[in-house]
């Protein structure tokens, strides 16, 4: 069965900007039933052409396809919104945001000229990189994050059955946006331990 790449790039752009809108205070102040309402009349004006491009297409020129792992934490954030449940614990989500985070550190200059060896050639189906990313899931599912085995897991899927464009397993991992992010709230959670710890040496 082949995949049309246009409506998946489409529906991680769109369920991103839902995933910004149910964070509306004004939303989540409202009923379910006129929630709902606005939700769905929003969803449908994303997805209405004009001039040939709807609103989710135009972001999407901007931005590019999200990751597996990008849409998997907006999925996740639109369920918390919508029903008020943490899936899955801070902790978790935290681990797969750092191991994002040395990855992109590691990845991008490298990617990006700085050194002899380029990685993204290895998501072409790279045998080694492939049991590398085995491996690591294993590990991470026995000792560190179930939620980035997961992560994982999933982006390889994705990638196998040709969910977006490109044929590069990078692209389904992680991306610039996910950096970003795992980098605002890496950077979050380091400086309020630096304070908890200022403040506790202050008392004592």
């Amino acid at each position: 069965m082949q995949i049309d790449t246009d409506l998946t790039g489409l529906f991680g752009i769109t369920l991103a900007i839902f995933a910004l809108l149910v964070r509306i205070p004004y939303l989540q102040a409202l009923l379910r039933a006129k929630r709902a309402a606005v939700l769905a009349a929003a969803l449908l004006v994303l997805s209405i052409p004009l001039w040939g491009l709807s609103l989710s297409g135009f972001v999407r020129g901007i931005t590019g396809d999200l990751s597996v792992s990008t849409l998997v934490l907006l999925a996740l954030a639109v369920v918390h919104s919508l029903f008020k449940r943490a899936l899955p614990g801070e902790q978790e989500r935290r681990a797969m945001l750092l191991a994002v985070l040395i990855t992109a550190v590691v990845f991008y200059p490298l990617a990006l000229g700085f050194g002899m060896f380029d990685p993204y050639r290895l998501g072409y189906g790279n045998l080694w990189f492939m049991l590398a990313l085995l491996a690591l899931t294993i590990w991470s599912a026995l000792r560190y994050s179930a939620f980035l085995a997961v992560c994982i897991a999933l982006a390889v899927t994705a990638w196998s059955v040709g969910w977006y464009e490109s044929p590069n397993l990078w692209d389904y991992l992680f991306d610039p946006w996910l950096a970003i992010y795992a980098l605002v709230v890496q950077g979050k959670y380091w400086w309020m331990r630096w304070r908890r710890s200022v403040h506790v040496k202050l008392e004592s």
